[in-house]
């Protein structure tokens, strides 16, 4: 309150003795202030209040002393009481001489001289520091009550906490919101304790009145005690509540409250779960695999009675002891890592785990098991088979496998070498008979044995063919190599293989485009025309008079090539065509007898055509004909230059007079090819196996080299690297390849291929396209 002043003004100026006695002995600081703003008075009190005399005051002026914060606040009241306002407070900080700043309020009250026109300002301030402090003080206790109370409300309305109060003084009782809602009262009837105790279920009320005698005896809070009560619908709720008393100064309770929290739900869920978990170690029991549960830290929790005739120990034996301690220290990290991924990923899909454990007599014993995080009770969960057997049983069949692979191998090698050991014969004898028949002097008689000895071994190498084309069909190594074919030229070329077969029989071939396929198709040149050439063959095997008629139909929406090939042949009957493409079948080996041949024409070209991705069948009404086809996928159309022109030669071509290098290991395929070589009037080097064409090619340059694949010492395909990789002569040098294998692919290091058996014909056309020189 402002401190009050004597109302005649003019007195109290007459009176300066008794003003200053006044102020002097006044504890607040009493000063005067004219309205220029200088200060001209200020009470002794000052220097108790800020340390500072009044003559320093004086001196250095009351602005000097303020906070630079509060200092427009006093300005203001300044302002405010020149313009004629009588009486203004103001707080502020002013700065002592120790330099703290203290609050202080000023009262202030305007004097009017004798015309009544304002004159000066006394002011009356006190400290008030302490008060500032306190009143900080409670602001934040205030504050800090209020964000409990909001803190306690949004307790109740997430965790769904009710707080009741009774005070035991007045029998005065607070419920609230969620305890009335939770008993089924409304929020605005008066509720008594009693009635509050008789909401207790019957059974458990008498429970309750013990606990609270007892704590009020020993004056200990209780915690989370489980009750029921009985809401007034009926329903019985599960709750926990904890209590406590307050007590006055004299040990007396005055007043009781504590906190509810609704738990039927979860009452709820642990009896299903006791069900469940009932359940589960009754299945647990009736299964023969082992059901067991760790926690996060790998500790075994429980584990079915099914672990003793496993791993020998008893269901309690392993309980608490750590599943990484009867794990194969090998297999300990898969299992960690099976874990781990359990643990980091609960919704995929767990991992399977074989791991190594210890049984009780000290051998191990494999298992195996899924294990599944249980998110609800944080275990992991798992049910586990003993695979013992199983392990021995699969490692005994991946041993047979390995031998059966061996054996695959070994018979793969076989063949190989059964097809370089049959053909390279037949290429002399075929060969040779060719280089007989072509004699101009030679008479008839022999003309006709050499004839007959031709026919024969062609026949001979057809069967050879067939028999190790089938050999690979059964062991899975003919699969399809793909690339750019002009389809027109193909068939063309194959159709002419069978020109002179036809004539003998008097049979017309005529080729039929349907739906004419683009010039360029991605297929198997080779295995396409290994295919037309048993079903043609057959075709003129089984022919005695009419046509023959190939027909070609592109599919284009299902990028298929269907190929079909029509006789009029002696045709088959209805009950014999189901036997048909069958391996050894009674129908193919008559018609094989009847008219010649392996009988495995059909079965080859099937498995070609199903390497093929592709699909084969026949139709036949006997004394009509027949009629073969086959569909394999084929994508186009493709650029013609897809299909692969032939490349610019990068080598000049062989004149006459040029040298050729010559390397194979049978002397009368040798002899044999020297002699077709003749044609070319070029001198001829031989090399008996690989390392020997090496070192002549070293020696001296070659215009042409021939390289049989399979040789003794250095077989073809490393001789040829080797002069390919030398800088030398024949770096360069345009090689062919001899082979017998009907398989061999064409390696980009060679720039032709001849395949054995070898013909004339064939021979020199392929050294002619080598060379791009024709010299016959």
């Amino acid at each position: 309150m402002p401190t009050p002043f004597p109302q005649d003004i003019d007195a109290l100026r007459a009176s300066e003795a008794f003003f200053r006695l006044l102020t002097e002995q006044a504890g607040d600081v009493i000063s005067r202030h004219r309205l220029s703003g200088t200060d001209h008075y200020v009470s002794p009190a000052v220097e108790r209040m800020m340390g500072w005399t009044a003559e320093e005051m004086l001196e250095a002026g009351f602005k000097a002393f303020y906070h630079p914060d509060d200092t427009p606040a006093v300005y203001d009241v300044y302002n405010r009481m020149r313009a004629g306002v009588e009486h203004c407070s103001v707080r502020y900080r002013g700065r002592r001489k120790d330099g703290r700043y203290v609050w202080l309020e000023s009262h202030l009250t305007l004097v009017r001289d004798e015309a009544g026109a304002p004159s000066e300002l006394i002011a009356v301030t006190r400290d008030i520091d302490e008060r500032v402090q306190l009143e900080d003080e409670a602001r934040h206790t205030r504050e800090a009550m209020r964000e409990t109370q909001q803190r306690a409300m949004l307790a109740e309305q997430v965790a769904q906490v009710a707080f009741w109060r009774v005070d035991l003084i007045t029998n005065e009782v607070y419920l609230s919101p969620r305890f009335r809602e939770l008993y089924g009262w409304t929020q605005d009837e008066p509720i008594s304790l009693g009635e509050v105790l008789s909401r207790f279920h019957p059974e458990d009320r008498p429970v309750a009145r013990a606990r609270v005698a007892e704590h009020l005896r020993t004056g200990e809070p209780s915690r989370n005690r489980m009750d029921r009560i009985i809401r007034l619908d009926g329903a019985v709720r599960h709750i926990v509540g904890s209590f406590e008393f307050d007590f006055d100064d004299n040990g007396r309770p005055i007043a009781m409250s504590g906190t509810t929290v609704d738990v039927t739900d979860l009452v709820a869920a642990q009896q299903s779960l006791a069900k469940t978990e009932s359940r589960f170690q009754d299945l647990a029991k009736a299964t023969r695999d082992i059901v067991i549960e760790v926690d996060r830290r790998g500790n075994i929790l429980f584990v079915s009675a099914a672990v003793e005739p496993v791993l020998g120990y008893a269901e309690g034996e392993l309980l608490g002891r750590k599943a990484a301690k009867l794990t194969h220290p090998n297999d300990l990290p898969g299992l960690v890592q099976a874990f781990g991924a359990v643990l980091a990923d609960p919704e995929g899909l767990p991992p399977v785990l074989e791991a190594r454990a210890l049984h009780k007599d000290g051998h191990w014993v494999w298992l195996q098991g899924r294990p599944v995080l249980n998110r609800t009770a944080g275990r992991i969960e798992g049910v586990i088979q003993d695979i013992t057997e199983y392990k021995r049983a699969r490692d005994e069949l991946a041993a047979e496998q390995a031998r059966a692979e061996q054996a695959l191998e070994a018979r793969s090698a076989f063949l190989a070498n059964m097809s370089h050991e049959l053909r390279t014969p037949l290429t002399a004898v075929i060969g040779f008979a060719a280089l007989v028949e072509g004699l101009d002097d030679l008479p008839e008689t022999a003309r006709d044995y050499v004839g007959r000895i031709s026919t024969a071994g062609k026949a001979l190498l057809s069967v050879i063919n067939d028999v190790l084309e089938m050999s690979k069909l059964e062991t899975g190594q003919v699969q399809a190599h793909l690339a750019p074919c002009a389809l027109a030229p193909l068939i063309d070329d194959t159709v002419r293989m069978f020109g002179l077969h036809a004539a003998e029989k008097n049979l017309q071939i005529a080729v039929r485009m349907v739906d004419p396929p683009p010039r360029v198709l991605m297929i198997d040149p080779d295995r396409v025309r290994q295919v037309l050439i048993n079903l043609i063959g057959n075709a003129i095997r089984y022919t005695d008079a009419g046509s023959i008629t190939l027909e070609v139909i592109w599919r284009g929406e299902l990028e298929e090539l269907f190929v079909a090939v029509k006789d009029t042949g002696i045709g088959i009957d209805p009950a014999d065509q189901a036997h048909l493409f069958k391996r050894f079948s009674q129908i193919e080996s008559a018609r094989a007898r009847s008219r010649g041949g392996s009988g495995l024409g059909l079965v080859i070209s099937k498995g070609l055509v199903e390497a093929m991705g592709g699909r084969i069948g026949a139709s036949s009404k006997p004394g009509e004909g027949s009629t073969f086809w086959f569909a394999i996928p084929a994508s186009g159309p493709l650029r013609d230059e897809d299909a692969g022109p032939e490349p610019e030669p990068v080598f000049e071509p062989v004149r006459s007079g040029g040298r050729i290098l010559l390397a194979d290991d049978n002397a009368l395929n040798r002899e044999m090819t020297r002699a077709i070589l003749g044609v070319f009037d070029a001198e001829v080097v031989e090399a008996r196996d690989g390392q020997q064409a090496v070192e002549a090619a070293r020696d001296q340059a070659f215009d042409l080299i021939l390289m049989d694949i399979r040789m003794p010492v250095l077989d073809g395909l490393d001789a040829t690297r080797a002069i390919r990789a030398e800088p030398g002569p024949n770096q360069g040098a345009p090689i062919l390849a001899f082979s017998a294998d009907m398989d061999f692919q064409l390696s980009e290091i060679f720039d032709g291929l001849v395949r054995k058996p070898i013909t004339a014909a064939q021979l020199i056309q392929a050294v002619a396209g080598a060379q791009r020189a024709v010299a016959i």
